[in-house]
C-alpha cells in the first residue's frame, strides 16, 4: 500500500488540463452555427450562461429551457431592443432568468461640457457565446438572427476560458453593461479576466479581449500599424478615423491592404465612412451585400520583405468596426456622438500561430476570399 501511494503521488500531471480544446468552423448557415450553440447548451449540467444579440432562433430557446426544465441554472443576457424576438419570448413565458442589456444613455460629457445621449439601437451587446457549467463553451462572430450569412463559430473547453467568458456573463447579468458609467462619466465595467493568451493544443496561440473595458478597436489598429507584411479587414462597416490612418500608412509604404465591407458602410455615419474614401486613397475596398457580414482582420499572412514569416494572426470581432470614441469632431470644430465601441459590449478572439498560417487560419483567410471574389469595387 505505502509503495503503491508513492508511486500515485509521482505520476506526472495530466499536462491536457493546461492546455485549451478550440475547433472553429466557419459556416453560411445560421441552422448549423445554431446547432453547435445547442449541443453545449444540452450538455450543461449545473450551470448554463447565454450572452446573445437576439434570440430570434427558437431551436436556441427551446434549448434553453428544456436546461432549466431538468434543474440546469440558467442566466440569458439578450440586447434590449430585441426583446420582442421570438426565443426571448419564450424565455420570459418560461420564467427563465432573462436580463435586457445596453439601454440608451445621456450622462455629461465633462470634455464638451454638455449632455451627450446615445439611443438603445446604437449601445448593443454583441457577445455570442453560451458557456456550460464554467468548463465548455460554443461562440461564434454573431448568433440568434435567423438571416442568411457567413459566420465564424468556436467550440471548446477549457476552465481559465470558460471562466473568463462566465465572469463577464456575471457582469452584464448583475446590471454592469457597457452603457454603466461612473458619476465622472467614466466605464464602470471592469477587467474581470487576468488571463489574455490561452495555450492550446495546438500550434494556434488564442487570445480573447473583452470590450468595452479592453478596448477592441484600438488593438485592432495596433495590429494593423505592426503588420509586416499584409491586412486585410472585411467587416460590415468602418467608421474609426484612426483605422483609416493606420491602413493608409501601410499601404502607403507598399505594403497589401485590402478591405471589404458589407451594405451597412455608410449609413451609420456618411461623414466617418467618407474618411476612408478620402484619407485611405490607397487602400482598395469594395462590398458585399450579405445581410450577416463577419467581423475579420487578417494580418501578416504572406511573408514579409526579409523572407520570413511574422506571427499570421486571424482576429474575428463580434461587431464591426465602430469608432474607437466616443464623440467626432469634423473640420468646423462641431462635435456629435458617434458609434462607437465604447459602448459595445463584444468580444475580439485572436488567432496566431510562429510560422506559416496554420489550417484554421487559412480557413479563415478562406472565409475573407469569399466575401472578396463576390464584393463589388467601391
Amino acid at each position: 500500500m505505502i509503495t503503491l501511494l508513492l508511486l500515485a503521488a509521482c505520476a506526472p500531471p495530466d499536462t491536457s488540463t493546461m492546455f485549451h480544446v478550440v475547433d472553429v468552423h466557419v459556416t453560411d448557415d445560421s441552422d448549423e452555427a445554431h446547432g453547435h450553440f445547442v449541443e453545449t447548451i444540452e450538455a450543461a449540467e449545473e450551470r448554463l450562461a447565454v450572452m446573445l444579440p437576439t434570440i430570434e432562433d427558437t431551436a436556441l430557446s427551446d434549448a434553453i429551457v428544456a436546461a432549466a426544465d431538468r434543474g440546469v441554472e440558467v442566466e440569458v443576457v439578450v440586447d434590449v431592443d430585441n426583446a420582442t424576438a421570438d426565443g426571448a419570448v419564450a424565455l420570459d413565458a418560461a420564467d427563465v432568468p432573462l436580463q435586457l442589456a445596453d439601454g440608451d444613455i445621456t450622462y455629461f460629457e465633462f470634455s464638451v461640457g454638455d449632455m451627450v445621449a446615445w439611443d438603445s439601437t446604437e449601445t448593443f451587446m454583441s457577445h455570442a457565446v453560451v458557456i456550460a457549467d464554467d468548463k465548455r463553451f460554443t461562440a461564434a462572430s454573431t448568433a440568434g438572427q435567423v438571416d442568411a450569412g457567413w459566420r465564424v463559430v468556436l467550440t471548446g473547453t477549457g476552465e481559465d476560458l470558460a471562466s473568463d467568458l462566465a465572469d463577464e456573463h456575471v457582469q452584464i447579468f448583475g446590471g454592469t453593461d457597457a452603457t454603466s458609467l461612473t458619476t465622472y462619466s467614466s466605464l464602470a465595467k471592469s477587467i474581470s479576466d487576468h488571463r489574455w493568451r490561452y495555450p492550446t493544443e495546438t500550434e494556434v496561440d488564442l487570445e480573447m479581449w473583452l470590450g468595452p473595458q479592453e478596448r477592441l478597436v484600438k488593438r485592432v489598429v495596433d495590429a494593423v500599424y505592426s503588420a509586416k507584411s499584409d491586412v486585410r479587414v472585411l467587416t460590415n462597416d468602418l467608421t474609426d478615423p484612426g483605422l483609416a490612418k493606420a491602413l493608409q500608412a501601410k499601404a502607403a509604404d507598399g505594403f497589401e491592404v485590402e478591405v471589404v465591407v458589407g451594405p451597412a458602410f455608410g449609413t451609420n455615419d456618411d461623414e466617418l465612412s467618407a474618411v476612408y474614401v478620402d484619407e485611405a486613397p490607397d487602400v482598395p475596398m469594395a462590398q458585399v451585400d450579405d445581410a450577416v457580414v463577419p467581423t475579420l482582420v487578417l494580418v501578416d499572412f504572406g511573408q514579409a520583405r526579409d523572407g520570413q514569416y511574422h506571427r499570421p494572426r486571424a482576429m474575428v470581432l463580434t461587431h464591426d468596426l465602430f469608432a474607437a470614441s466616443r464623440l467626432y469632431t469634423d473640420d468646423q470644430g462641431r462635435t456629435e456622438t458617434i458609434l462607437t465601441d465604447q459602448l459595445i459590449d463584444g468580444t475580439l478572439w485572436s488567432f496566431d500561430v510562429y510560422d506559416a498560417p496554420s489550417e484554421e487560419l487559412l480557413m479563415l483567410e478562406e472565409l475573407w476570399k469569399i466575401h472578396r471574389d463576390a464584393a463589388q469595387e467601391l
